[in-house]
């Protein structure tokens, strides 16, 4: 269950920085504001950027991303799945990454 804190972050339409400790749900914050916002009206995947310190956070926030949405798929019908769909297969192109590699 997110924290008041975290659930503004996840609702959130316009930009938004998360900085937290170790341990404190970054990852899983992330996540879900992502399937919030590629569950309105025009969110893509594609319109996306999303910027870690490490490989290793960037990685595991694909693959967080990547069970979310398959997790989601079970749950939707329709025009919901076969947008869930597309963006699953978008996943791969998502640029997620650090930052260093983004500038790069």
């Amino acid at each position: 269950m997110p924290t008041p804190a975290q659930k503004e972050a996840i609702e959130n339409a316009g930009n938004t920085v998360v900085m937290a400790g170790a341990g404190t749900g970054k990852t899983s914050t992330l996540v879900n504001r992502v399937l919030h916002w590629i569950r309105q009206p025009g969110g893509s995947i594609e319109r996306m950027l999303m910027v870690t310190f490490t490989e290793a956070s960037a990685a595991e926030m694909r693959q967080r991303l990547r069970k979310a949405l398959t997790e989601s798929l079970t749950e939707a019908a329709g025009d919901e799945a076969d947008h869930l769909n597309e963006q699953l297969a978008l996943l791969e192109q998502a640029q997620i990454s650090t930052l260093h590699s983004f500038c790069l």
